[in-house]
């Protein structure tokens, strides 16, 4: 078990700087309890694309939600943040930029953001990366604390958040490039593995982010994680007691992004070139499924031939 408490491994002095950052596309991916999967397809304004946040329903129909995409995605399930006034806490600098798109048929709503991870826990607060380094607490009536006190000392030596997910009970996990940390509500925390390193990489010659770069995630109810590891073109499981086991490569130039769970089900979203720095290149999303069978299905591909 590799289990630290993130103090003690700072105090170690055992986690990489981080990398330059770069734009990239986008990680937000979500599924509901009834199977409905939403993501994300970032824009690219260098060559005037404006996105689009996706949905492909429980028929496996694809169909635009709203023509804006940002980066990141979370479901907010029981809609208590359907009343939220995320503009005017926009305006008075209480809250970052947020996005509150309504689920057809429902009271849940897709929360989009760009500049940093987000998600809605079962207690229903909104948690996000403030400048990808703290995790900041934002309620439904627009009050915002931050979870852990300094904890940019560590995420900044880390490479800083890339992606936040909701766990079991009062856990939050994060992922920095090569780690996964996962957080208690109650502010403390430990570094669940660190470093994360897979001896069959196949690390893009592109890719920004230092090896394996994880970025997007999703949790189980067994607290079993599931990671994009971007820069490593695969996605990671990593247990409970801090074991790492690739379970789903992409095929080159294709690169995981983000991913979610829906019962047995593995949800992952990938871009083609999605490290890429030659901008003249339209990002392309698609989305896999991973069946508790090993079984690989692919859902949907956007974009150029």
């Amino acid at each position: 078990m590799r289990t630290r408490s993130l103090s003690s491994s700072l105090a170690l002095g055992l986690f990489a700087l981080a990398a330059t950052a770069s734009a990239h596309p986008g990680s937000g991916i979500v599924v509901t309890t009834t199977g409905r999967v939403f993501f994300v397809e970032t824009g690219n304004p260098d060559i005037k694309t404006s996105g689009n946040l996706w949905e492909i329903d429980e028929t496996g129909a694809l169909k635009s939600l709203k023509r804006e995409g940002a980066h990141w995605l979370a479901l907010d399930t029981e809609g208590t943040f359907a009343g939220a006034d995320f503009d005017r806490w926009f305006a008075r600098r209480t809250a970052p930029r947020l996005d509150r798109v309504p689920v057809p048929g429902g009271n849940a709503g897709l929360i989009q953001a760009d500049g940093m991870p987000l998600v809605v826990h079962r207690d229903g607060n909104l948690y996000y990366a403030s400048r990808n380094m703290e995790i900041t607490r934002l309620t439904p009536e627009g009050m915002t604390t931050l979870l852990v006190p300094k904890l940019r000392l560590i995420t900044d030596k880390l490479g800083g958040i890339k992606g936040l997910a909701s766990g079991p009970d009062d856990t939050l996990f994060a992922t920095c490039p090569g780690a996964v940390l996962q957080i208690k509500l109650d502010g403390t925390g430990s570094a669940l593995v660190h470093p994360v390193s897979l001896e069959d990489c196949g690390k893009q010659p592109t890719a920004d982010l230092s090896e394996p770069g994880l970025r997007g995630l999703a949790v189980d109810d067994h607290g079993t994680v599931f990671a994009a590891a971007t820069s490593c073109g695969c996605v990671v499981k990593v247990t409970p007691d801090g074991r790492v086991l690739p379970i789903l490569a992409a095929e080159s130039p294709w690169l995981p992004t983000g991913v979610a769970v829906h019962g047995s089900d593995l949800y992952v979203l990938e871009y083609y070139d999605a490290n890429s720095n030659d901008r003249d290149r339209q990002w392309r999303p698609r989305v896999r499924k991973l069946g508790p069978d090993g079984q690989v299905k692919t859902l949907a591909t956007l974009g150029r031939d």
